[in-house]
């Protein structure tokens, strides 16, 4: 076993690899199969071409030897990619605090702000900007 990975590690040595964009490329692959699999045939088939071309683009820029141009394209997509996921981490806080703390926007510098769950009239400091204002927990 340890020599099939030394030979996959010197394979895989000056080529490209995996990064966020292939990620979201292949959960876009995911989606496209079960979107597929509940349509008509002759649309499922068409969608199953894509899947596979989606898949193909995957494996090139995977192996590809161009890092820079890779990470160009790579640097394209990430400010959505990281909203996207900015936004599942933020509401899985969000729900995982549901009970003892409460999230608030600062109106200066958008920051999200997490804040104890005591009730009355509260000055929250943004640590980011310094910005104070005033909210009330009921």
């Amino acid at each position: 076993m340890r020599n099939f990975l030394n030979k996959f590690y010197m394979f895989m040595q000056g080529r490209y690899g995996n990064d966020e964009l292939n990620n979201t490329l292949f959960v876009l692959c995911i989606i496209i199969f079960i979107v597929s699999r509940f349509t008509p045939f002759y649309v499922g088939f068409i969608l199953s071409l894509a899947e596979l071309g989606i898949l193909a683009l995957i494996v090139f820029r995977f192996l590809s030897r161009n890092i820079y141009k890779r990470m160009a394209e790579n640097k394209v997509i990430l400010p959505a990619y990281r909203a996207v996921t900015g936004w599942f981490k933020l509401t899985y806080k969000r729900f995982r605090d549901g009970r003892t703390h409460r999230y608030y926007k600062c109106p200066k510098c958008k920051a999200q702000l997490r804040v104890k769950n005591v009730k009355g009239k509260h000055t929250i400091r943004c640590p980011k900007c310094g910005n104070q204002f005033k909210k009330k927990i009921r």
